[in-house]
């Protein structure tokens, strides 16, 4: 069983703070509710400094696909992507995202 994770990394927009994590908490009701398990790290040192990692993660690739369908298909998120991606000013900008695959050690 190979854990799937993906990584979401913004930094939040000058005096934007508060409004990017009120979105991040609107997401994460979401995400949790169509089966992603999320989390969040603000970055302590390397990376990108000042910049918040939102992972989302799920238990193998057959979760993250009925997880991924859901959430595609589910209206409120639906909404809040185009409520998001239709500010003229967004709260943060994406920096970067990837997905990562669990390799067992040894």
């Amino acid at each position: 069983m190979s854990t799937i994770l993906q990584t979401f990394v913004y930094r939040a927009r000058p005096g934007q703070l508060s409004r990017f994590m009120k979105d991040v908490d609107h997401a994460a009701k979401i995400v949790s509710r169509d089966g992603g398990k999320i989390r969040q790290w603000n970055t302590a040192n390397g990376g990108e400094p000042g910049t918040i990692v939102i992972g989302v993660e799920t238990a193998n690739y057959k979760s993250f696909g009925e997880y991924a369908a859901k959430l595609e298909a589910d209206p409120e998120w639906r909404a809040f992507l185009t409520q998001v991606a239709g500010e003229r000013e967004p709260a943060a900008d994406l920096i970067s995202s990837a997905m990562y695959v669990e390799q067992p050690v040894g």
